[in-house]
């Protein structure tokens, strides 16, 4: 039992969903034999190692180690507490909970000063959206706000709001409220001048709630609503400890869900646009925070989508843009990516407008304009291609592009366009392909560092993968002790051989100490479910070794031998341990005494059992 949760209510939470369904809101999983596969989400990785299984109700990572049951999984993802995992996964299976079991919990597991900042930006959050809807101050601000197109539902859902134009009508509220004066300057809802007095950073705009991956308020972006050359058209929230615009992508929590089930991610330049987009239930739309996109940016679409529709103005910022952000997709992942231009060149939230819903729905289900595509125009940027130099210049950008193309269908394609259009022979052009393919591995960085790869799920058999990124080699006392524990909790009858055995222990520390306790597990309840024996655990890093051990792909049938094989190893090994710790006790006695003579006795009858350790261990 967490806290004042009874154990009953856990276990009917926990089985109330199936954990697959629970990680798909997060991870784009794909069956690969008995099991689930996605890319982790706990740390970064281009080959997917992250593994579901529904039968056994846990997850496991291949390459970084964790694992765990639903509970688990939501504390590491989203920072929470076990009760306040609990109630989560109640959340998501319909169970109703008493509300006393979480009186004395934490919200969440942010740092107290993490907690404040978002419980004060959820205050500011509330005010703005008050001024907005409910006050003549924001009378002005709404009224541009319909004409964009934007509803009541708009606002609310996205917790639109305005900071007023009167001067430091949020700083008057909070020190109403009696805010921490340091918290206050913390959170970079103020300026600070040199004498610690504070003002408002926003007013006389619209405000849009930046939230991070867990929904909560981090920051906020304001939108002016005059032209003024002095103050800028959007004005973001300074980056503090919860808040960093080059990994916080908006709208992102919100379009999660839809973005795993179409598999897809679209990247607009505004907020404007993302809002826009949703009205017209296009609901997989994301922008970034007025910067470009970067890796962090990547890493966290590369976990829940396939593919990325990037949907920018068509002017020259846009088409730049655009260019960049399809470098860096092709540099950091295997995404699939697209290009959507909106005709005439408006942008999403005028065509949503001028053209309606059901035209924006269908422009945003077309496939759009290959990446290649588009890069092979907007090399064209600058060039003249009446001129022939121009022409020889843009033909050795294009073929510099081609050469790149890992696919030959590909590159055959972009050739017969280029030979078409400027009149070449193809033959030439694939003779000039392949100096530039030469030149281009000639002078790419030498890779001096063997990137950590996992080997895919299928490779692995049955031994156990240890929590790092490169597997170790395994010593065969590592694998008998896995295997023998693995047979043991998964099998009646070898776990009452084990106990049956009045000296036997497993020197493995860990195994021995996860030994001990599925004794009082089984005690208790007679039957072995893994996905409430992490529950039981309670450590985390107990947890992943249990997980490590139920990946070990053994067959469903055992013989009697392979448990004697097993044991006699673990056997063998167990008294050449307690032999060398008792030589080291008496080693370090004999420095202490300062006896050269035995100290030389005992340092070769070391060696000599570490020898026959190795032995063992080959």
């Amino acid at each position: 039992m967490a806290g004042m949760i009874p154990e009953d209510v856990i276990d009917d939470v926990r089985t109330s969903v199936d954990i697959a369904d629970v990680v798909g809101r997060y991870v784009q999983l794909r069956k690969a034999g008995k099991n689930l596969f996605g890319v982790c989400p706990f740390h970064d990785e281009k080959t997917p190692s992250f593994s579901v299984s529904e039968s056994k109700q846990i997850f496991h990572c291949f390459s970084c180690g964790r694992g765990g049951n639903v509970f688990k999984f939501l504390m590491d993802l989203e920072n929470l507490s076990f009760p306040e995992s609990v109630r989560r996964v109640a959340e998501f299976g319909n169970i109703p909970l008493d509300q006393s079991y979480f009186k004395s919990t934490k919200k969440s597991s942010y740092t107290s000063e993490q907690s404040a900042l978002i419980d004060l930006y959820e205050k500011a959050s509330e005010l703005f959206s008050h001024i907005l809807l409910n006050t003549k101050l924001g009378e002005d601000a709404l009224q541009y706000l319909k004409k964009r197109g934007m509803t009541e539902d708009d606002i609310k859902n996205f917790d639109i709001g305005f900071a007023a134009p009167e001067d430091n009508l949020l700083l008057s509220f909070f020190k109403e409220h009696k805010i921490d004066q340091h918290l206050m300057a913390e959170s970079g809802l103020f300026i600070e001048s040199e004498n610690q007095t504070l003002r408002d950073r926003f007013f006389n705009r619209i405000i849009f709630p930046i939230k991070d991956t867990n929904g909560k308020i981090v920051a906020f972006s304001g939108r002016s609503l005059v032209k003024d050359k002095n103050h800028p058209k959007y004005l973001n929230s300074p980056e503090t400890s919860i808040f960093n615009k080059g990994k916080v992508l908006y709208n992102f929590s919100q379009a999660r869900s839809e973005i795993i089930q179409q598999k897809t991610v679209i990247l607009y330049e505004g907020f404007m646009d993302v809002i826009a987009a949703h009205r017209a239930a296009v609901k997989n739309g994301i922008a970034t925070m007025g910067t470009s996109l970067t890796e962090d940016h990547i890493n966290a679409i590369k976990r829940v989508a396939d593919r990325v529709m990037i949907c920018f103005d068509g002017d020259a910022p846009g088409q730049k843009a655009i260019a960049r952000a399809i470098e860096l997709l092709r540099q950091s992942s295997d995404l699939q990516i697209s290009v959507v231009f909106i005709p005439d060149n408006l942008d999403p939230d005028e065509y949503v407008n001028q053209r309606g819903t059901a035209a924006f729905q269908n422009l945003m289900q077309q496939t759009g304009e290959s990446s290649t595509s588009f890069l092979l125009k907007y090399d064209r940027t600058g060039l003249n291609l009446a001129n022939e130099n121009d022409q020889l210049e843009y033909l050795k950008r294009a073929l510099k592009r081609i050469s790149s193309l890992k696919d030959a269908l590909e590159q055959d394609l972009y050739l017969n366009q280029l030979s078409d259009e400027f009149k070449i022979d193809k033959r030439d052009l694939k003779d000039q392909l392949r100096e530039s393919v030469a030149d281009r591995i000639a002078h790419a960085p030498k890779q001096f560092e063997l990137e950590a790869s996992t080997p895919p799920p299928e490779a692995m058999g049955d031994q156990p993968v240890f929590n790092q990124n490169i597997q170790k080699k395994l010593s065969k006392i590592d694998i008998s002790e896995y295997r023998l524990l693995a047979r043991a909790l998964n099998n009646h009858d070898v776990w009452l051989k084990l106990q049956s055995l009045p000296n036997f222990y497993f020197p493995n520390e860990k195994l021995e100490t996860i030994y001990v306790l599925a004794s009082g597990y089984l005690e208790k309840n007679h039957e072995y479910n893994v996905a409430d024996f992490m529950d039981y655990l309670k450590e985390d890093e107990l947890q992943a070794v249990v997980a490590d051990i139920e990946s070990i792909n053994l067959s469903p049938e055992f013989t009697e031998e392979e448990i004697q094989d097993y044991l006699s190893v673990i056997e063998n090994f167990a008294p050449l341990s307690e032999q060398i710790s008792n030589v080291k006790s008496d080693l370090d006695e004999a420095t202490r005494l300062g006896n050269k003579e035995l100290q030389q006795q005992l340092t070769l009858k070391l060696i000599a059992l570490y020898q026959k350790q190795q032995q063992l261990q080959k």
